[in-house]
């Protein structure tokens, strides 16, 4: 695994100043998979920021970075800690954030300057705060873990001269972390990305 990131990253840097690449930020609604009687609920507060380089026409790999805030609202109930008990409505949270590098495999539909669908994964590291805010407390744990992303999307040019266009995507992001207090021993979701793209071909 560390042998195959070393590739990646030394891939990127030597063709960190070519001109085939492509920069991207979106809109990223998701919805976890993992202990969903913590939180079940969509958001579509996160986001997604990264860029590729293309290695040859069909291969490109690059840096994504990711944020996303989860939150449920929980009716009344008496939540004990190590010295009270305290009734109260609250709210659980989740801050996400992730880091990854990812290699893609690039289709080509028609002439190959306008649409681009692709399928890739990415590998990286993954950090969540889980918070439970109750009256005027909080209770809050964080972790890290390895993280997994495999996606598939579609990118679009608005015209063959222009080098802004639209991009789609959906993936499943998977990652070790752990949490005791919140009954956590993986952390997985489900989510669509939509936004802008900015591609030099």
């Amino acid at each position: 695994m560390k042998k195959l990131l070393f590739i990646i990253i030394i891939l990127i840097a030597g063709n960190a100043f070519a001109q085939d690449k492509y920069f991207y930020v979106s809109l990223d609604i998701s919805k976890p998979l993992d202990n969903t009687n913590w939180i079940n609920s969509t958001t579509a507060r996160g986001g997604k920021a990264g860029v590729r380089f293309f290695i040859n026409p069909k291969i490109s790999a690059g840096l994504d970075l990711g944020w996303s805030t989860y939150d449920e609202y929980k009716p009344t109930k008496t939540i004990y800690t190590n010295n009270s008990a305290v009734t109260s409505d609250y709210f659980n949270y989740i801050y996400n954030y992730s880091a990854a590098i990812s290699a893609q495999y690039n289709f080509k539909v028609g002439d190959g300057e306008v649409l681009f669908p692709y399928a890739g994964l990415g590998l990286g590291a993954n950090t969540n705060e889980y918070v439970l805010y109750y009256n005027i407390y909080q209770d809050s744990e964080r972790s890290w873990g390895f993280l997994a992303r495999p996606e598939a999307g579609i990118l679009v040019k608005f015209s063959h001269r222009r080098s802004i266009g639209a991009m789609a995507a959906i993936h499943y992001d998977y990652s070790t972390n752990k949490s005791e207090n919140y009954n956590y021993d993986r952390f997985s979701a489900l989510g669509f990305q939509i936004g802008l793209v900015f591609i030099t071909l």
